[in-house]
């Protein structure tokens, strides 16, 4: 029984409902972007330097040292949602670094139930029936930008459009992410990204409007040579948003890189998670991200980055 209901409740969770409060508009948007990140505890807006940046602080992609294409691919709650990022970076030159990223997340077999008889109340003779098999899906388009001001600050703009979809109703929005980072020291990197900066508006073909509130996400990342490696300290945290409470998360990821093995562990809002990162080529690199779910099953994501 859990498991038929299951696919309805994350639906209309992640997609806010139809008719939901807007508080969890942008719920789906959360999930993160990238097996690296994800194993870090989310704690990334001051390391992202790669081409998932356009999703966690865009200021990032000032850093990239030639194209790259990302892809991500995860299943959560024993894969009841599917969920995939694809992003495509370069470096320029009136934009130091640019981006266009997609995200996609998709519920299948939504079961939608009704009476024989609406008029009467359930029983053994009145058992509910599937009426329909919908499904839930979710599209986010970011296109980013990217420019250095001098030689330690970066400035990122992310203009992202999005589309939703559960059974017979569709919905529309567009909204602005603003990122900063700043190079303290060659070992020392302070950001900050302020999403949906104008309140973000979901039109729904039902008349009904949704805002994603605008949150700020605060981070340090901290680099050491260590044992003949790099070990990357990090530190993040949310304030705002759909989810705003009076506690202000505090999520953290540690890091160590050696030749071509990369080991990683992070917490994000208490949740532990572990990760493997691979080198095998040197413009090709492979992360695998283990995150634990206290009252479901734990999630795995998988990303391959390749630099050309």
């Amino acid at each position: 029984m859990l498991k038929s209901l299951l696919p309805l409740a994350l639906a209309l969770l992640l997609t806010g409902t139809v008719h939901a409060a807007s508080r969890y508009a942008g719920e789906f948007l959360g999930l993160g972007a990238g097996a690296r990140s994800a194993a870090l505890g989310s704690a990334y807006v001051a390391l992202a330097d790669d081409a998932t940046a356009g999703y966690w602080n865009a200021a990032g992609l000032s850093a990239l040292s030639g194209r790259q294409v990302h892809l991500t691919h995860s299943e959560h709650f024993s894969g009841l949602i599917q969920r995939d990022f694809v992003a495509v970076a370069q470096p320029g030159r009136l934009l130091h670094g640019m981006a266009l990223s997609v995200v996609r997340m998709g519920i299948d077999d939504i079961h939608f139930t009704e009476l024989p008889d609406p008029l009467q109340s359930p029983s053994t003779d009145n058992r509910p029936r599937i009426a329909s098999t919908e499904q839930s899906v979710d599209y986010a388009l970011y296109l980013s930008g990217s420019r250095r001001l001098g030689t330690r600050l970066s400035l990122g703009l992310s203009a992202k459009a999005i589309y939703r979809h559960v059974a017979s109703f569709n919905a529309y929005g567009f909204g602005l992410d603003l990122g900063a980072r700043y190079q303290l020291s060659p070992q020392i990197a302070l950001a900050a990204n302020v999403r949906d900066i104008t309140t973000t508006p979901i039109v729904w073909n039902t008349d009904i409007s949704d805002r994603i509130q605008p949150s700020l996400l605060l981070g340090v990342a901290y680099a050491i040579p260590i044992a003949g490696g790099q070990t990357t300290a990090l530190l993040s945290t949310r304030s705002g948003g759909d989810t705003a409470t009076a506690d202000v998360p505090l999520n953290a990821g540690v890091e160590y890189r050696h030749h071509y093995i990369t080991l990683r562990a992070g917490l994000e809002e208490g949740r532990q998670s572990f990760g493997l990162g691979l080198t095998p080529y040197s413009n090709l690199d492979l992360d695998l991200a283990y995150l634990q779910h206290d009252a479901l099953e734990a999630t795995y994501q998988l990303s391959a980055s390749f630099r050309f």
